[in-house]
């Protein structure tokens, strides 16, 4: 089933991928630049951290609150166009700076209403593809297109005119985005049991507990890197069009990974590219660990292609599979919730702590070390994999 829209359903996956583009591309004006902002507003690193691990915090429940409203009211994309429009609206306030307080009743706001919106269009273009699920990655690699393309424009906006830019075309971004997903359908599947029946039934799917504490792993590895890497990069000497650069190779690394996904998920299933992940992960922790020169993180970026995107392809299939009938959304935002939300929060908080406290090359060693143990324990050959 699928809302009313007249849009030709040829038309639908060439709009699913460019919202996707256009999505992304303004989330990467903003996110990976906050901490910048943070510094900039006075605060030092462990209330920078208070703040980025306030952000995944709300990703932690606001992901499955609201994908739960989705499925419960069957109005996905009535809620998927409000949650736009309001986190746009947050976004232009944030910048506008203020208190420690201030920023931390804003930023949570924002964090609300930004959470559930990738799960939302990830849960409809699942649904949209239908028995071609498996080939989601190749519309979700247009959101790594575009969030590579917009990070190296905005790293060289905000070093040349101010940080204020990286709000401007994150709103511009969302605008836009607004424009497209009114355009096109959000399908989705009608719930054939009661809610609260369905949610257990998720709960209980053979492997989804495992399943998502080792994304939560990952989702903590994430945290740090993602949360820290331009603080590091400024601490190191890096400008901000390096850390747009580094952005764009990190996004292009990625590529790939989505573009092949339905013959990795094939190949390989959900776990196999799991444990990928979290190695990869690792491995890239390690070495921003030992490295001073700015220009040599443009080659460490290249492991976020299996870092991050073999999680997130893993992490989507999985839940898709398990997921009942109409509880597509909620499965997405609960997973979404455990990687972006808990696992990021995790590794947001202890990071920050850790980086004012011995600086970022000791953060980044010592949670590379903490990554790989999970990642080989989870190695361990099983009966069954999922």
């Amino acid at each position: 089933m699928s809302e009313s829209c007249s849009t030709d359903h040829r038309l639908q996956p060439a709009l699913s991928g460019l919202l996707f583009f256009t999505f992304f591309a303004g989330a990467s004006a903003l996110l990976p630049f906050l901490a910048l902002f943070y510094r900039a507003e006075g605060l030092g690193e462990s209330r920078i951290g208070i703040l980025t691990g306030l952000q995944p915090l709300t990703v932690l429940f606001g992901s499955a609150i609201w994908g739960a409203v989705a499925d419960y009211t069957q109005r996905h994309k009535a809620v998927l166009l409000s949650l736009i429009a309001a986190v746009s609206v947050t976004a232009l306030v944030l910048s506008a700076g203020g208190t420690f307080m201030r920023l931390f009743l804003l930023v949570f706001v924002f964090a609300f209403f930004f959470s559930p919106i990738v799960p939302l269009i990830d849960n409809s273009a699942l649904h949209m593809l239908g028995d071609k699920a498996d080939q989601f990655g190749r519309l979700r690699m247009w959101g790594g297109v575009g969030w590579g393309a917009m990070a190296a424009v905005v790293g060289t906006l905000i070093e040349r005119y101010g940080l204020q830019w990286s709000f401007y075309m994150f709103i511009f971004g969302m605008a836009v985005s607004l424009l497209i997903a009114a355009r096109l359908p959000v399908p989705h599947d009608s719930l054939r049991v009661r809610f609260g029946v369905a949610v257990r039934q998720l709960i209980g799917a053979p492997g989804w507990i495992a399943f998502v504490s080792a994304v939560f792993v990952g989702g903590a590895g994430l945290g740090v890197m993602h949360n820290y890497l331009f603080l590091y990069l400024q601490d190191i000497g890096a400008g901000g069009g390096l850390m747009g650069i580094s952005m764009t190779a990190s996004t292009a690394s990625e590529l790939g990974f989505f573009f092949f996904a339905d013959r990795l998920l094939l190949r390989f299933g959900p776990r196999r590219l799991l444990q990928v992940a979290l190695l990869a992960g690792a491995l890239r922790l390690l070495l921003y660990s030992v490295t001073t020169i700015p220009v040599l993180v443009l080659a460490i970026q290249f492991l976020h292609g299996p870092a991050f995107g073999l999680l997130y392809l893993s992490a989507v299939a999985f839940a898709y599979r398990a997921a009942p009938d109409g509880l597509g959304a909620t499965a997405q935002g609960v997973m979404n919730g455990v990687n972006f939300g808990l696992g990021a929060l995790t590794g947001a908080v202890v990071g920050g702590f850790l980086y004012e406290a011995a600086g970022p090359f000791v953060m980044f060693r010592i949670t590379g070390l903490i990554l790989g143990f999970p990642a080989l324990l989870f190695l361990r050959p099983r009966r069954q994999s999922a």
